[in-house]
């Protein structure tokens, strides 16, 4: 046993040893750095539905009409190139969207149609693209229900 024992201690202050042991240390901090790599890289486009009101020059308001607005919730900026808004293209020529969390406020908005026109569902297909040159697409549906529009954003997909 004290063979044993004396064999241990030899093993944990030799230079193999700590050659492991910084061998693990490097993978740990490599496969950390990566992750890092990961969360630091979303793209993500969100919809919520929202009023857009016309004001006149007191302050009072004119009209209302019913919106979706678009924000980019991913960490990267993105540009926008078009949206399909049930099935008729609209071109945005590269609208920036800053991300949320770098207190731009910045946001994208379509119009819905309105109360009288008896459209109650639309869908919306956003095509946009990042700084590395990757293009992504992102569906919205929203639906007329109650008096309000529900708005439901799907996760993206790559083009």
């Amino acid at each position: 046993m004290k063979i044993f024992l004396d064999l241990i201690i030899k093993f944990l202050s030799s230079q193999l040893f700590a050659n492991i042991l910084l061998l693990i240390t490097l993978i740990v901090a490599l496969a950390i750095g990566y992750r890092q790599i990961l969360l630091n890289d979303v793209v993500e486009i969100y919809a919520t539905p929202s009023v857009k009101q016309v004001m006149d020059r007191e302050g009072n308001t004119q009209s209302s009409s019913p919106i979706i607005n678009i924000q980019n919730a991913g960490t990267r900026l993105v540009y926008m190139d078009k949206y399909i808004f049930n099935g008729i293209e609209y071109l945005t020529h590269g609208q920036v969207l800053p991300p949320t969390y770098s207190q731009a406020n910045a946001i994208y908005w379509i119009d819905l149609p309105g109360i009288t026109t008896g459209i109650n569902h639309v869908s919306v297909t956003i095509y946009y693209h990042d700084l590395d040159s990757r293009y992504w697409k992102s569906d919205i549906v929203a639906d007329f229900i109650g008096q309000t529009w529900k708005v439901l954003s799907l996760p993206r997909i790559t083009q």
